[in-house]
């Protein structure tokens, strides 16, 4: 081969190797556009990619990840049972102008209803995971829309929620959430 031969092989390959790091170094957007389009959400990793240099640090924080977006596809596609398993027994959840609920089968009583009573659609974006041993922090906002399945009027809801998680017999357990609007709920017009 040719020098020039060998250096046209060289770029080709540097090129190659640059857009596959800038393709992994990406987002991880577990539903397209079109998939909001055909399930009425949208979950997405808005965290960047994962930084821990250590490969089992970075493992766990990906493992954590994965726990966390799907329990936000449970929520969105409602099913409240999948929802459920990933909270743990004595969980404590605020969400404003309520009283703190505490524990999994307090929090199913007033979710049970919701979740039979409304399709929820929207975006949520996970903006912050942290990760340390078997404790995780996820941070994320949310716009989403409930429409009742009676027919009544939807409602807008914007927000952000706090979650800390645990690591309990091998899986990631919500132990605390805090819910915040942003603006209060609306009907949609």
């Amino acid at each position: 081969m040719s020098h020039k031969t060998i250096r046209s092989i060289g770029v080709t390959l540097t090129f190659c190797i640059l857009a596959a790091l800038l393709l992994a170094c990406q987002p991880i957007q577990p539903q397209s556009a079109l998939a909001q389009e055909e399930t009425g959400y949208q979950v997405i990793d808005g965290a960047g990619p994962i930084a821990a240099a250590d490969p089992v640090a970075a493992a766990a924080e990906a493992e954590f990840r994965a726990a966390a977006i799907a329990k936000e596809e449970a929520y969105y596609s409602g099913d409240v049972d999948n929802y459920l398993t990933f909270y743990a027994d004595d969980v404590i959840s605020v969400t404003p102008g309520s009283p703190e609920v505490i524990g999994k089968a307090a929090l199913e009583e007033g979710l049970r209803p919701f979740f039979e009573g409304y399709d929820v659609n929207g975006t949520l974006t996970i903006k912050k995971f942290w990760v340390h041993g078997d404790h995780a922090f996820r941070w994320a906002e949310w716009e989403e829309t409930a429409t009742p399945k009676d027919g009544g009027t939807p409602e807008h809801y914007i927000g952000r929620c706090m979650l800390n998680w645990e690591k309990m017999d091998g899986e990631w357990k919500v132990v605390s959430e805090f819910t915040n609007f942003l603006e209060d709920p609306a009907p949609v017009e």
